[in-house]
């Protein structure tokens, strides 16, 4: 069976104190459902924000940081009309336990390239490092787990 979850990668949080969040390695993927606890949701909004957390430009219209930890925290989230979310797409094929990850340098709000792999439009890539791809094939949909990689999975 193919499982597909969103999931939000995440770094450790040791040093955040703003609200509670949960325990969580460095460089791992947080399943986005409706079981997470209260201290994941504040680990999801607390991963969210820390990636969106940029400072107005000299051009930008958005108000300047607020001198308030909180407030200067929350900022970006709160002023930016585009978030980037860190973290992306899992696929797990159960029966044979390879697992599809979202590389680096790509977002949850890029789940949209699925669309051109399912109308046959193109493929979708998702990151580097490793380099994961997902094309179409007539009806069947290949994913790749590493693109570079000629024996990857």
């Amino acid at each position: 069976m193919i499982v597909l979850h969103p999931v939000l990668e995440v770094l450790a949080s040791d040093d955040f104190t703003l609200w509670p969040v949960a325990e969580s390695a460095p460089y791992g993927f947080l399943p986005l459902n409706g079981a997470l606890g209260a201290a994941e949701v504040g680990t999801a909004v607390m991963r969210i924000a820390d990636c969106n957390d940029i400072d107005p430009g000299t051009d930008d219209a958005r108000p300047p940081r607020p001198a308030d930890p909180l407030l200067g925290f929350l900022h970006g989230l709160l002023t930016l009309d585009d978030l980037f979310v860190s973290g992306g797409l899992r696929i797990t094929d159960t029966a044979t336990g390879t697992t599809f990850l979202p590389g680096c340098c790509t977002g949850l709000e890029e789940r949209s390239d699925w669309l051109h792999v399912l109308d046959g439009t193109g493929s979708a890539s998702f990151g580097h490092d490793p380099s994961p791809l997902a094309e179409r094939h007539g009806d069947t949909v290949r994913l790749t787990v590493d693109a570079e990689r000629e024996d990857a999975p």
